[in-house]
């Protein structure tokens, strides 16, 4: 396991899963839902990340600010720390309160962003890791991105020793660790699926890639019609008859209307 391998200070590895943020890139759909509960192929962005954690590590915790009870809610059955922030603290702020809750510990940390989807979180990123640098998981783009051409992709490393001084107060990771560290930084280059949930076409097409089909209807969902590149969530439904092409709909009436799709589809 990565956590006996990625030893600092003799402690084993924790995991975080942030959780915490509004979303609004994703309204309407997340006007009464955090986004880490919308779902990829009709599995909770927060389930997937979870999963990755406890593959890793069996200390995890998961942060919550915005819709907070929901968050906590869903993992109330599950063996994971909730750390609520009355605010938003950023990625280096949330690690800060864990440790100042005294649940961290002198442990190195596994940070997984539940707004991205990642296939998986490979055991070479943990296993070796050297605990001193950090280390991020990133995706080669050809063009430029967040370092190079490279672009982190909602999965990082972060070593004992640092996680032990990032400040307890809204920040990043970014601005208190990752700057001061630029030519050091362990970038660990991903091959595997991996996609940002952002907005509601990047939610659209990670939807449709990580099923590996032309639509994703969740159980609960009524279609009136055929439906086609399209995302039906939780209780959506559409009239009788009506086809439904490159759309996301929920179960209190939000559609997205995907141009593209709708376009190429009238094209075709």
């Amino acid at each position: 396991m990565g956590q006996e391998q990625a030893q600092n200070g003799g402690a084993g590895l924790a995991a975080l899963v942030l959780a915490a943020g509004e979303g609004t890139r994703m309204l309407p759909f997340t006007a009464t839902i955090p986004k880490p509960l919308l779902t990829i192929n009709n599995e909770p962005l927060l389930q997937r990340a979870l999963d990755l954690a406890f593959t890793h590590s069996d200390h995890v915790a998961v942060n919550a600010n915005y819709l907070a009870p929901q968050i906590a809610a869903y993992v109330a059955d599950k063996p994971v720390y909730v750390s609520v922030e009355d605010e938003l603290l950023g990625t280096a702020g949330a690690v800060a309160k864990v440790r100042d809750d005294g649940w961290l510990g002198d442990r190195p940390v596994l940070i997984i962003n539940a707004d991205s989807w990642l296939g998986e979180v490979p055991d070479e990123f943990v296993t070796g890791w050297d605990g001193q640098r950090p280390r991020l998981l990133v995706k080669e783009t050809g063009k430029d991105s967040d370092f190079g051409t490279k672009r982190f992709i909602g999965a990082s490393l972060l070593p004992a020793h640092l996680a032990a001084d990032v400040p307890n107060m809204p920040c990043g990771l970014y601005e208190v660790v990752w700057r001061d560290h630029l030519d050091d930084l362990d970038l660990w280059e991903f091959t595997g699926a991996a996609f940002d949930c952002g907005t509601p076409e990047e939610f659209l097409e990670a939807n449709l890639a990580a099923s590996g089909g032309t639509a994703v209807v969740h159980p609960t969902a009524r279609p009136g019609g055929e439906v086609t590149e399209s995302v039906l969530l939780a209780g959506a439904s559409s009239p009788d008859g009506e086809p439904i092409v490159g759309q996301i709909r929920d179960g209190l009436g939000n559609v997205y209307q995907s141009r593209s799709k709708l376009a190429r589809s009238q094209q075709g």
